[in-house]
């Protein structure tokens, strides 16, 4: 086992924990903000021109690193072959999911409340609903890949038989 490997199982489990806690923080934070009685259709169109490209940045960074992580943590004792490559797989998925949702999801979401304040259309709350979908499969694939990376397992053996 090489260092390389324990810092890339180290950043593939801090970077992929970090992103499901900050996007459930941001789940939490953005349905307080569309839910309150104190901001009008105007301000919350403002707020998701303004939160949402935050939380793909932030899930752009996150989740490559996390994959990248995975992938250099390859052969490490503490992570099985079948915990490593499914964790690999699911952080791809994700970040696939998460492309497929910022480019045919988002995009034509924030076109549609700039400038803020217009009517939301049945296309909108098409979209809208996709989108929570879409990000809560990213979002379970990404937990799923964390805790198959931080689960205790049993070192291999070195020894060879």
């Amino acid at each position: 086992m090489s260092s390389l490997q324990t810092l890339g199982l180290w950043l593939a489990r801090i970077a992929v924990s970090a992103w499901v806690g900050a996007a459930v923080l941001f789940v939490i934070v953005g349905v307080s903000e569309v839910t309150t009685a104190d901001f009008d259709s105007t301000i919350r169109d403002r707020l998701v021109v303004v939160r949402f490209p935050w939380y793909y940045a932030t899930g752009f960074t996150l989740v490559p690193l996390g994959a990248l992580g995975t992938a250099i943590a390859h052969g490490h004792r503490q992570l099985s072959r079948r915990a490593w490559l499914a964790a690999l797989v699911l952080l791809l998925l994700a970040l696939v999911g998460m492309t497929g949702d910022y480019l045919g999801i988002y995009q034509p979401l924030e076109r549609m409340v700039t400038p803020p304040g217009q009517p939301r259309t049945a296309e909108f709350v098409t979209l809208h609903r996709w989108s929570a979908r879409v990000n809560g499969v990213n979002l379970l694939l990404c937990a799923v890949a964390a805790g198959l990376l931080s689960w205790p397992s049993e070192p291999r053996s070195t020894m060879t038989r």
